[in-house]
Formats: structure tokens, C-alpha cells, sequence
């Protein structure tokens, strides 16, 4: 082998050696690259998910804002129970009903073992007397008022000159944001 042939075998040598070099570090930036989209591609996958939830979610808040106030409106606020027993009362003078607010107290909102909120509830007794008709009406008001409420206690007596007295106690659900 002449110094022409050896010289030309290393060039080649140095050429394919620089080559193949060249040729994995281009394929291992490839695969880098192909993971990195990847993980892209993974990544927009979420945001779009997130952002389709969060689009829906406000798509159902606004649809249901109408049925959230109602529901809302079916519990009573803690502020409002003086406007709510004056209306009682006035609507029971309205009515020819003799009505005394026997109980008022407020049961505060507490957290169960569960860690649920359990509401507040106001607890209201009211005793009335009137005509048979009056009493029965007046107490069917009571049990349509519009709030959440189950009464706990009711007791209805006939007394003489065809009076009729009544005892209940009522347990309004608070409010609460």
C-alpha cells in the first residue's frame, strides 16, 4: 500500500467515522424530539380536556342560575327571620287568627363526623286560637310557606264557645353561603 492509498483510507476512515457520528447524534435528537412532542401533545391533550370541563361547567352554571335562585329562595336567611315573623303575624291579624310566638331560637350550622356542613335552623313555635276554619286555614298557610322547613311539633285543641287553640313548632333551614 503507497502513502496515496493509506492517506485516502484514513480521510475515509475520518469521514465515515464523523459520518456515523454525526448520523447518531441526529437520529438520538430525533427520538429527544419525538418524546418532547410527545409529552406536548400529552400536555395540550390535558389543557383541552380542562378547558372543555371548564366551558361545560360554565355553560351549566349559567343555564341553572334561574333554578339556583329558586332553590336559594327556599331557604330562609338569618337576617331576614324578623321580617319573616312579622309577616307571620300580620298575616295572622289579617286572617282574625290570636297569634303569640311561643319559641324563637337559632340552631347554628355545625360539621358532622363526615366533614359535611350541617345548615343552621331556626326554630320558630307559634300558638293561635280562632274558628275552626280560621285555625285550619291559618295553619295550612303555615305548612305551604315557602321555605324549607319540616314542623316537629303541632297539637290542635277545641276549647269552649267553639274556639280552637293550636301549638306548633316549626324548624325553618338556614341559609348558608
Amino acid at each position: 500500500m503507497n502513502k496515496k492509498t493509506h492517506t485516502i483510507l484514513l480521510i475515509t476512515f475520518f469521514c465515515f467515522l464523523t459520518t456515523s457520528s454525526l448520523f447518531f447524534y441526529f437520529l438520538y435528537e430525533i427520538n429527544n424530539q419525538g418524546i418532547r412532542l410527545t409529552e406536548s401533545k400529552k400536555l395540550i391533550g390535558e389543557h383541552s380536556t380542562k378547558e372543555a370541563s371548564f366551558n361545560t361547567v360554565q355553560n351549566l352554571l349559567e343555564q341553572t342560575k334561574e333554578d339556583r335562585q329558586k332553590i336559594k329562595d327556599l331557604f330562609i336567611e338569618e337576617k331576614g327571620v324578623i321580617s319573616f315573623i312579622s309577616n307571620i303575624e300580620n298575616t295572622a291579624s289579617r286572617l282574625g287568627v290570636k297569634l303569640t310566638t311561643s319559641e324563637l331560637s337559632i340552631i347554628p350550622s355545625k360539621l358532622d363526623a363526615a366533614g359535611v356542613v350541617q345548615p343552621g335552623v331556626l326554630v320558630v313555635g307559634f300558638s293561635f286560637s280562632g274558628s275552626e276554619i280560621i285555625a285550619w286555614n291559618f295553619l295550612n298557610l303555615l305548612e305551604n310557606i315557602p321555605y324549607h322547613k319540616t314542623i316537629s311539633q303541632l297539637s290542635f285543641n277545641k276549647t269552649e264557645n267553639s274556639i280552637w287553640s293550636a301549638n306548633v313548632i316549626m324548624h325553618l333551614t338556614l341559609r348558608y353561603e
